[in-house]
């Protein structure tokens, strides 16, 4: 009888080292454990994109940290496709989204991972003021009429704000 208490206690201890083994870094519930809250970038971002980022936050699972992707479908009832758009660039400019694949049109979604390029931005609150009069340079174009070359200077302007 003893030998087979000590038997299931062997085989309860090596299920638990084999969930410890296999778990990932998971965050953790309250808000405030979200890398880079309090920092200069974070200070300069609109209140929604901070929302935004717990929609990648809940896809997380620890081990896709580079294939995350949150599409206009799945928010469209919280937000428009206008400021969903806003708030996906101000995360790539400050530093806490990177884009893995660029969207298309046959119906593949952008991939973003979190990035922690926000901590070098921080540092520097020139580049940071730089990315913010970029994005709301974009903002004005966005709102001008239509005309010829209107979408190269966003592009433009938007893969500047990628490099920095």
């Amino acid at each position: 009888m003893d030998v087979i208490k000590r038997m299931r206690k062997d085989e309860r201890r090596a299920r638990a080292h084999q969930a410890g083994v296999r778990q990932a870094y998971q965050p953790k519930r309250p808000f405030k454990t979200v890398e880079g809250v309090g920092s200069e970038a974070w200070k300069k971002l609109d209140i929604g994109a901070a929302g935004l980022l717990m929609e990648f936050y809940s896809k997380f699972d620890g081990f896709n940290r580079s294939n995350l992707s949150v599409t206009y479908s799945e928010v469209k009832t919280k937000m428009s496709s206008l400021i969903f758009t806003r708030w996906i660039w101000q995360r790539i400019g400050y530093g806490f989204l990177e884009v893995k694949r660029w969207g298309s049109l046959e119906r593949k979604c952008s991939i973003y991972g979190l990035t922690d390029r926000w901590r070098t931005l921080s540092e520097h609150p020139d580049k940071l003021e730089k990315i913010k009069s970029m994005l709301n340079e974009i903002e004005l174009l966005k709102r001008q009429p239509r005309r010829l070359g209107k979408l190269d200077e966003i592009r433009v302007l938007r893969h500047a704000i990628v490099r920095m």
